[in-house]
């Protein structure tokens, strides 16, 4: 009957592309768990693990795709299942289809 939030993290990457004004991003779906700025992660990479921090954590404005070029929302925290944009340094080798 109610909405459970679980603290385990269940996200996986689906897109690796490089923004004007934001460098290499990792579009990203977070089932449960949250992420926060300044949070360290570790996403699978083409050569090894790649471990950085979240600098910003990005969703499209409403009623907006993510994979359309918009203003993006900028969020401290994000608990709620939904797609993201997270934006960190060193992702430019990361493999899309990866949990994080």
């Amino acid at each position: 009957d109610k909405l459970e939030v679980q603290e385990d993290l269940e996200c996986t990457v689906i897109e690796v592309k490089n923004i004007e004004g934001l460098g290499t991003t990792i579009d990203v779906i977070l089932v449960n768990g949250t992420l926060k700025e300044g949070d360290t992660i570790v996403v699978a990479g083409i050569s090894g693990p790649i471990v950085t921090t979240i600098r910003a954590l990005l969703t499209p404005q409403p009623m907006k795709e993510m994979r359309v070029k918009n203003e993006y929302i900028h969020h401290q925290k994000i608990s709620t299942s939904m797609g993201i944009k997270i934006c960190a340094p060193g992702l430019e080798d990361a493999v899309a289809g990866s949990e994080l």
